[in-house]
């Protein structure tokens, strides 16, 4: 049955997989799914939409919040507070690793190298989208809620019908099981890193240098890999990648995003922050081991990672730096943590995660969570701040949306972000994407090299689906 919603207005769609809506919106500007392709208790919710009312790329947030925070006001005002629904419109997008920098400011040693920005893409970009479509994969039902803004009173009512039935009309129902065909070149792909192994090795060495000196306890070290691709619509190559990932490695936080100059397709695993009326969640990952085909393999890689005491204690210290996080804008004595290393198994690894829980303070909203809590711990390292300043004269270059977060923000406060990992970034002449590991004092550098591949691995064997084989190459050695 559909939500009892004055407004939005809501009417079902007959799709079995949200996919097929993904496909039929492809050609509205920036299109998403937020997509849970790994169902279980924490994702049973996929939304997709397209043609937002207002864009923001980079430029001033605060602006952009307030915008929002001011529709917001508009958007609730005498209706109920929540629905079966968790999202029915708001903000959607998301907001590079690099958006970090307008927060903290990053000290840097005169003469050091900086991470290079060679994209030059925005740091975030977020669209309001008045017409949302969600799918219960429980229930196994969709709707399209459309809620007229950013119109008032009457024309606000006349807006969402003609939107809904705008909307309604867009899909072909006859055709939408059908993936868009690919013609998978016959040459190997070259996914070129931007460190030589011996140079990752090297910078795994200076982060324990910085750990036994005491300047830090671990940071989050990563390296990139581009495929160069003439792709002259961005968002069909990352659509074709982001189909292959939801077959070949589901994940509870999949996004994809049409940003029109790029896109994205990502295979999260992992929450960032999730605010529900009030209550806050985040579920950091660290710890890490490679699925194997054969089953006692598998198994031993499982016991090596739970008995692990370097990785319990890598996922410990990342707790902590929630805690902090958390404690900025929760409620005292609200921040507790109830499920601490549980195990987790997707398709190429298996992972120990953590939850940290809170009650955001009276005062505070969505928005104030993200700037107090981004970029996430699990993907910087502790202390954070220092982390990312060593970080930032040891990776090559920038990371863009690598680590930072996609998600939403409803009308009514609501939101959910993930950690951007697992995610590729596609341009008109690339696909570039990332992988990293926790640094700590007891890291093996070959072993933490090789932890990267595996965790490459999903978006190795996606992009060979989507376009042909590809090969994981390192950059050229150098001495540093």
């Amino acid at each position: 049955m559909a939500p009892h919603l004055a407004l939005p207005l809501a009417r079902a769609i007959p799709i079995s997989d949200p996919l097929h809506a993904l496909r039929a919106l492809r050609g509205l500007p920036y299109p998403f799914l937020l997509h849970s392709s790994l169902e279980d208790q924490r994702a049973r919710w996929s939304f997709f939409g397209a043609d937002p009312f207002v864009v923001h790329r980079g430029g001033d947030h605060d602006d952009a919040v307030a915008e929002f925070r001011a529709l917001a006001a508009r958007a609730t005002e005498g209706e109920p507070r929540g629905s079966l629904v968790p999202f029915s419109g708001g903000a959607v997008g998301y907001w590079a690793y690099d958006f970090g920098r307008r927060l903290e400011r990053w000290r840097v040693e005169p003469g050091a190298r900086i991470a290079e920005d060679d994209l030059g893409l925005p740091d975030f970009v977020i669209g309001f989208y008045d017409v949302v479509g969600v799918f219960d994969h429980r229930a196994r039902e969709a709707w399209w809620l459309s809620s007229g803004l950013p119109e008032e009173g009457a024309a606000r009512r006349a807006r969402a019908a003609e939107r809904l039935a705008r909307f309604e009309a867009l899909i072909d129902w006859p055709s939408l099981g059908h993936a868009p065909p690919g013609a998978p070149p016959d040459r190997v792909l070259e996914a070129r890193s931007n460190f030589h192994p011996d140079d990752y090795r090297r910078a795994i060495e200076r982060v324990r240098e910085s750990i036994r000196s005491g300047d830090l306890f671990q940071a989050n070290l990563s390296q990139r890999w581009t495929v160069a691709h003439d792709s002259p619509d961005p968002g069909a190559t990352a659509a074709a990648l982001f189909e292959s990932l939801a077959r070949l490695s589901p994940a509870p936080f999949a996004a994809f995003l049409g940003c029109g100059d790029h896109a994205i397709a990502s295979a999260s695993p992992e929450r960032f922050l999730e605010r529900r009326r009030g209550r806050v969640e985040a579920r950091p990952i660290k710890g890490t081991r490679p699925r194997h085909a054969d089953p006692t393999m598998d198994a031993r890689a499982l016991s090596e990672l739970i008995t692990s005491a370097k990785d319990r204690a890598e996922n410990v210290m990342i707790v902590d730096v929630l805690r902090n996080d958390l404690g900025r804008v929760c409620g005292a004595g609200s921040v507790e943590v109830p499920e601490l290393c549980a195990l987790e198994t997707f398709a190429q690894v298996h992972h120990l995660t953590s939850t940290v829980t809170g009650r955001l303070a009276a005062g505070r909203d969505a928005f104030d969570l993200l700037a107090a809590c981004f970029p996430g711990g699990s993907i910087t390292g502790a202390p954070k701040i220092r982390a990312m300043e060593l970080l930032d004269t040891l990776e090559p270059h920038r990371r863009h949306l690598y680590t930072g977060a996609i998600g939403y923000v409803d009308w009514n406060g609501d939101a959910d972000w993930n950690i951007a990992i697992r995610t590729a970034t596609v341009t008109g002449s690339a696909i570039l994407f990332s992988a990293g590991g926790g640094i700590t004092a007891e890291s093996d550098p070959d072993a933490e090299y090789e932890e990267t591949l595996h965790k490459a691995e999903g978006l190795r064997l996606a992009i060979s689906a989507a376009l042909g084989p590809v090969a994981l190459a390192p950059a050229a050695a150098h001495s540093s």
